[in-house]
């Protein structure tokens, strides 16, 4: 159960780096997978620096695997799709 601690002690991490990562693609079209990447990279990072070399891969994986998911979930709640309002909702006759 360690890993629930780890992976709620970095919502507040993810959250920033998702928010430097739409900075960053910001004028780069469907670029939602690079940005993505961007988080778990540095997430993963952070991870080995703070957890160190011997820790358990099962361990790191669970972690991954559970920010992967919050940050699908944040992109629904704080990251809307532009495109979403498109056509204000009227259907075409």
């Amino acid at each position: 159960m360690k890993w629930i601690g780890i992976v709620l002690g970095l919502i507040p991490v993810v959250i920033k780096l998702m928010k430097v990562a739409e900075e960053l693609f910001d004028d780069v079209p469907d670029s939602g997978e690079d940005k993505k990447r961007m988080v778990m990279e540095t997430v993963s990072a952070m991870l080995a620096a703070s957890l160190g070399l011997g820790v358990d891969p099962k361990l790191v994986a669970k972690i991954e695997k559970a920010v992967s998911w919050l940050i699908d979930a944040i992109c629904i709640f704080l990251f809307k799709s532009r495109d979403a309002d498109v056509g204000g909702g009227e259907t075409p006759e």
